[in-house]
């Protein structure tokens, strides 16, 4: 869910972990049963009439760029932004700056 050279960082996985930890394993559990039986809303896409930006990190493995630029490609009026060097976790704070 990271950029793999993020990995060591220990600031930016704790923080992760930490998000983590404040969840229970009811919330886990369902989350993950909403992600597995949730419908396919690719149909809906196409009905999106506002400007909307559809934004990934380049090296997001759970949430892949061709995935990204196929929703791009049919939300009308949507720009495909890319953050390089960016994992899933693209909202997490870089405490590094």
């Amino acid at each position: 869910m990271v950029h793999p050279a993020r990995l060591s960082d220990k600031p930016l996985i704790d923080a992760i972990l930490d998000m983590i930890a404040r969840k229970t394993p009811e919330i886990f559990a369902a989350q993950i049963k909403a992600l597995l039986e949730r419908p396919d809303s690719t149909p809906l896409l196409a009905t999106i009439h506002c400007p909307t930006i559809v934004l990934c990190g380049r090296q997001d493995a759970w949430s892949s760029l061709p995935q990204h630029e196929h929703m791009a490609g049919v939300i009308p009026n949507s720009r495909l932004v890319v953050i390089e060097d960016c994992g899933h976790m693209s909202t997490m704070k870089d405490r590094r700056k």
